[in-house]
């Protein structure tokens, strides 16, 4: 009956490690959190990400902005001043001119006086640029770069996030098998030590293997502690990235079962320079729009500009003046700065060709690094496995053997720990696995 009854422990000990329940999470009332829901939830809760939208909202707020400058700029001002001492202006006789009908013109000397007493001036002007058109739809262009850029970024930050929330996922996932397998493992060794008392009760066994096996159990039961202090802060960080309360309770699925075919490395290749947002990114066209900028400027600014002109409350000035003209400004000699200034855009238009060729280079340096990485993930999980099946066919023997006390207790134990240290391996190659293929899928592009 004993016997029997160490064998079905064993089993359940077995089946613990081979697969994953939910039975703990489904106590706990916590609900299974699926990848495919925390990706989703991520990107639409994650306050970093958000920040990143934010950011290709401001761009596309200043390409708005920029194109204003394409119509007429319309500038008022109205000065309101007190006089600190009158104004006073004389005409003197025939200033004018003296003529054979009218004589001297004015007749006499004039005084025109204005007292010291509040006054205003306003003015009002529209001017609609010209040659400076050239510069405006330049900067334009360079803006509607710098929304591509932002929008780029927010792509990058997006893929960095879907590989943060999967590595984050494992992680949970890994302690959460730790931990279920950790709890089968105090619980099988608790049954084992009610069965060593009841054989040292009967004089089948030492004391001395009764006090191993409740150290062997105190030791597990302190693991268990440390594993499920991993498994919360696994947790808390994972929610983070989701954007929600750290104290979310919640249980993971198991990985698939099933795992994808080989990748080819060129096919990756390709992928990964067609949708890595880094080369998407056109520094090349916007340092060329910053050199064509730089040499705008030799142009002189030409505008057709308009002004009313209005001083109230003074006596002798006219109440309104209107003028209609062109207005030329410009800089003929700035002691060879503009020159630099071109010399100085031409060299980063360079510098930003160097820099995309660099960044073609990283990105296949990145792909066939991971691509390396999966394939030793992949190479190292069947070793794990057939190590596994290994360990559960001599778990198998060595329990037909204990039933029939062909080999001692500490044999059955020390199998048993070989069995459980193969099995942890088997899940963390597993693991490892779909975290170097999350890896891999970040370096392509994908989402």
């Amino acid at each position: 009956m004993m016997h029997a009854r160490l064998s079905t422990i064993t089993c359940v000990l077995v089946a613990a490690f081979c697969q994953f329940q939910f039975a703990v999470a489904q106590t706990n009332g916590a609900t299974v959190l699926t990848l495919d829901e925390a990706l989703l939830l991520a990107r639409s809760k994650n306050r970093d990400l958000k920040q990143f939208g934010l950011d290709v909202g401001k761009q596309r707020e200043a390409l708005a902005a920029a194109k204003t400058h394409l119509y007429p700029r319309f500038d008022t001002s109205v000065l309101a001043a007190q006089l600190l001492a009158p104004l006073d202006f004389t005409i003197r006789k025939g200033q004018f001119g003296t003529f054979p009908g009218t004589g001297p013109i004015p007749g006499a000397n004039t005084d025109l006086h204005t007292p010291a007493r509040p006054i205003a001036i306003a003015s009002a002007t529209a001017t609609q640029p010209l040659t400076q058109l050239i510069r405006i739809h330049l900067s334009i262009a360079d803006q509607r770069l710098k929304v591509d850029a932002a929008q780029l970024s927010f792509d990058q930050r997006e893929q960095r996030l879907t590989d943060d929330v999967r590595q984050s996922y494992y992680q949970v996932l890994q302690s959460q098998i730790q931990y279920e397998s950790q709890q089968s493992m105090v619980k099988y060794l608790e049954e084992l030590l009610q069965l060593t008392d009841r054989r040292v009760d009967q004089q089948a066994a030492l004391k001395a293997d009764r006090l191993s096996v409740k150290a062997e159990l105190a030791k597990a039961t302190y693991q268990l502690t440390m594993i499920e202090d991993t498994l919360a802060d696994s947790k808390e960080a994972l929610n983070h990235l989701l954007g929600r309360s750290v104290q979310t309770e919640f249980a993971v699925e198991p990985v698939p079962a099933t795992f994808p075919e080989q990748e080819d490395l060129s096919a990756a290749r390709a992928m990964a320079l067609e949708h890595r947002p880094e080369m998407k990114l056109d520094r090349v066209r916007q340092a060329a729009l910053s050199t064509k900028s730089e040499k705008s400027h030799y142009i002189p600014d030409i505008a057709i500009q308009a002004s009313y002109f209005s001083p109230a409350n003074i006596n002798f000035l006219p109440q309104n003046i209107g003028a209609v003209g062109a207005l030329l400004t410009w800089q003929p000699w700035d002691w060879g700065e503009k020159r630099h200034k071109v010399r100085q855009a031409a060299l980063a238009e360079k510098q930003a060709g160097l820099s995309v060729e660099d960044t073609r280079e990283q990105i296949l340096i990145d792909v066939d690094s991971n691509f390396r990485r999966l394939r030793e993930a992949r190479s190292h999980l069947a070793v794990t496995e057939a190590i596994r099946d290994a360990e559960v066919e001599r778990m198998r023997n060595q329990k037909e053997a204990y039933s029939q006390r062909s080999i001692l207790r500490s044999d059955l134990l020390k199998q048993q720990s070989s069995l459980a240290e193969a099995e942890s391996q088997y899940h963390q190659a597993v693991l490892a696995y779909w975290s170097a293929r999350a890896d891999f899928q970040r370096t392509l592009g994908e989402e």
